[in-house]
């Protein structure tokens, strides 16, 4: 961990002391910690938050890039304001307050670990490589991300990216002046539609109209349509977003479940998409026996749609917590979090809403977990979200 301070000096001595079998190393320059992600490879790596807001992230975006598979974690951002907290969830796994201690974190590192192992593992890398796909994501999404973490980037040079896909173009402009909105007027300015829409929605719509045109339904195939998974997608994503505000979650949050709804279903097409005769033989399985599609591919695979669009995204190094969402919306239990994360809000709105047609009548939505709602402590907050998710539930019929 890098401890400029030499506040958390104590921490190896309380790891042995609590019998965790964890070394810590701890460094002392900013320096120190890059010369040795080149060396040396880290489970983990802590940072506790500065005044340098932009320093710290910078920092761990290297470590992103390095060490993909290291657990990031900051401690303490009560010092920074808003949009460089948001840019700091775009890169750590978790935030923490500047006075955790040791203990605190032990179930959360261990958990996350856990994940990107799970991620990891030979068979599921394998089947990604195999399934086709792309080894970065797409140049828009790269485009906008470096616009977002731009310090003089504007709505017209937002604008000016989104311009180079048409189709972009024309998911954006169909989103603004939907039902949705309920503008009087028709919003006919692309410049004025991306101010409205917010540049990490604009962000998550291009990121999910590239991924929806590279996973496309084979010709023959009959089970169902690619298109309401999307159109169903992006109503989870509007209602998951609409689910965090009401929770009170950070902006940053707000958004991660907007893209983590629209992502969440991805591994179906995916897996849909490169063996239809195969996955079409396991959805008629699923109905029959009437067991959860993800556990059927579990038998078969050895891993589910969430598992293979989750290491898809971790390999893009797509935001942690969305990462965790998309993976873990079926099985959220899992989670060891008492907080409410994208995970909360996209478990809940794929619950809320109904699955679209499937033939043979198979059900790809998810089942409300009231063990993890409870874990979470927003048990009482669900008849709410029923309310809202029926609104919702109104809107997606009507488009589907």
């Amino acid at each position: 961990m890098l401890d400029q301070q030499g506040s958390y000096a104590h921490w190896s001595n309380d790891a042995r002391a609590s019998g965790l079998n964890w070394d810590f190393v701890r460094y002392d320059t900013l320096e120190h910690l890059k010369n040795q992600l080149e060396e040396q490879v880290f489970d983990a790596v802590i940072v506790p938050c500065s005044m340098r807001a932009m320093v710290d992230i910078d920092l761990m975006s290297k470590v992103a890039k390095v060490q993909p598979g290291a657990v990031r974690i900051f401690l303490g951002t009560e010092y920074w304001n808003a949009s460089m907290k948001a840019r700091a969830a775009e890169v750590a796994h978790r935030i923490f307050p500047g006075d955790t201690q040791i203990q605190e974190l032990k179930d959360t590192l261990e958990y996350q670990i856990k994940l990107i192992r799970l991620l990891n593992r030979s068979s599921l890398q394998s089947y990604i490589t195999n399934v086709g796909c792309l080894p970065s994501p797409p140049r828009i999404y790269r485009m906008l991300t470096d616009a977002l973490t731009s310090e003089v980037a504007d709505m017209s040079a937002v604008s000016e990216i989104v311009e180079q896909d048409p189709a972009i173009v024309a998911q954006v402009m169909k989103q603004v002046n939907s039902s949705f909105f309920g503008f009087e007027r028709e919003i006919s300015n692309l410049k004025e539609a991306v101010s409205i829409l917010g540049l990490r929605n604009i962000r998550s719509m291009a990121l999910s109209n590239q991924l929806n045109k590279q996973f496309s339904e084979d010709k023959h195939w009959d089970m169902f349509s690619f298109e309401k998974i999307h159109q169903r997608s992006l109503s989870v994503g509007r209602l998951a977003q609409a689910i965090a505000r009401r929770a009170g979650a950070s902006k940053a949050v707000q958004d991660q479940s907007f893209l983590a709804g629209l992502l969440h279903d991805i591994g179906i097409l995916i897996m849909a998409s490169h063996d239809p005769v195969q996955y079409k033989k396991l959805l008629n399985y699923s109905a029959k026996k009437q067991k959860p599609i993800y556990l059927v591919e579990k038998a078969a695979f050895g891993f589910f749609h969430g598992e293979v669009a989750g290491a898809m995204l971790a390999l893009w190094n797509l935001p942690p917590q969305v990462v965790e969402a998309v993976m873990l919306h079926h099985v959220p239990h899992l989670s060891v979090s008492t907080e409410f994360t994208p995970l909360t809000a996209v478990h809940v709105a794929d619950a809320m809403l109904p699955s679209i047609d499937v033939q043979g009548e198979c059900d790809l939505a998810s089942s409300l977990s009231l063990r993890y709602l409870d874990q979470v402590g927003v048990m009482e907050e669900v008849p709410q979200w029923r309310l809202v998710a029926n609104e919702y539930r109104v809107r997606m019929v009507s488009n589907i």
